[in-house]
């Protein structure tokens, strides 16, 4: 694995005329020291499971569950299209049955192409209602809602801008307002240039359903990923900038006055997690060419770590690790009821474990 990673970076400075030290090459796994947890169960079936949601919702035969955003993210056409089909699965973890993932079906939704990706849950007026990522086509990205019951997503609405420019994640608020982390701005070479090396590319897109209004709201992100909200506050993950942006936002209009905190982590930070009212878990990746090797070859591991971020005093303090051999390239993870949960961007795989 470091000698692939070396040399595709070797290959990219002498391609570009960029030294290589810039690229990472010195980096790799024999720096990488793992911390591992306990008690740990792997559930199985869920292709590319990037994302999920806790559901809380108890009663009627329902227990605790995560509700997955699942996409097989490597099998794709020559014009690169995803293949397969998404999905999003259910999975009880509380009780007879937990780790045990099942699809849930559609209810109303037409036959447009379904490829999710980041996720959010709110409890709305309407019911409770889950808004996910969707990128429909390649170039073609947006956001469905559907209010969730048992065993079953029933579509509400689909909403589209020109703005979801490579939508990533979101946050939802019970009033309708979407926060939506553009992972990058531009198409082709400059998108991959952007990410490659950390460029400000990303942005944040607010949509306010009282005005129908789409507009940025936040810029020159290295990478926008994982999105939260609390109170006067939006939280955003920079996967390149290693980091967490922490803005000023207006509650009722939804307005961004400005940066007033970035948090340093020194690692790849993908999605957000609340575990309590005092803290987010995120998940990350310390090696990003480690990352573009396992994206396209599951043999090539991927290491990931875990922290928890302290909001009052944007402390990380690294709470899980692994050098890719029991979760490559993690891209969620939250603690619940004395347990952790990760699931990965690629492989089929959901760990838990006893959390720290």
């Amino acid at each position: 694995m470091q000698n692939s990673r070396s040399t595709f970076a070797l290959i990219l400075s002498a391609f570009f005329l960029i030294p290589a030290t810039i690229l990472g090459t010195g980096a790799g796994c024999s720096t990488f020291t793992p911390r591992p947890l306990p008690d740990c169960q792997t559930a199985i079936g869920v292709p590319g499971p990037e994302d999920f949601v806790l559901d809380p919702t108890t009663g009627r035969g329902r227990r605790p569950r995560l509700l997955i955003s699942s996409q097989d993210r490597r099998q794709k056409d020559p014009n690169g299209e995803m293949l397969m089909p998404g999905k999003i699965f259910a999975m009880d973890i509380d009780g007879a049955g937990a780790m045990n993932p099942r699809e849930l079906s559609f209810k109303g939704r037409d036959d447009y192409p379904f490829h999710p990706h980041g996720m959010d849950l709110v409890q709305a007026p309407t019911g409770l209602l889950l808004y996910v990522v969707n990128h429909a086509l390649t170039d073609t990205h947006c956001i469905e809602i559907f209010r969730v019951e048992k065993d079953e997503l029933v579509f509400v609405n689909r909403l589209q801008s020109s703005l979801l420019i490579h939508p990533n994640d979101l946050a939802a608020l019970p009033d309708g307002q979407i926060y939506i982390s553009n992972d990058r701005t531009g198409k082709g070479l400059l998108a991959n240039l952007c990410d490659l090396f950390a460029f400000g590319c990303g942005s944040v897109t607010h949509f306010s359903p009282a005005e129908n209004i789409w507009r940025i709201v936040a810029e020159d992100i290295s990478f926008a990923n994982g999105v939260e909200v609390k109170d006067d506050r939006l939280y955003v993950a920079a996967t390149r900038g290693e980091g967490i942006h922490v803005y000023q936002r207006d509650p009722i209009g939804g307005w961004i006055s400005g940066q007033v905190d970035f948090w340093e982590v020194g690692s790849g930070v993908d999605n957000l997690m609340w575990e309590n009212e005092t803290t987010l878990n995120v998940a990350a990746h310390p090696d990003i060419f480690a990352f573009l090797d396992h994206a396209s070859d599951k043999d090539e591991l991927a290491p990931g770590d875990v922290y928890r971020i302290d909001i009052t005093t944007g402390q990380a303090t690294q709470i899980y690790a692994d050098d890719g051999s029991q979760m490559s390239a993690p891209a969620t993870a939250l603690v619940y009821n004395n347990r952790m949960y990760i699931s990965g961007v690629f492989e089929p795989e959901i760990v838990s474990c006893a959390a720290p």
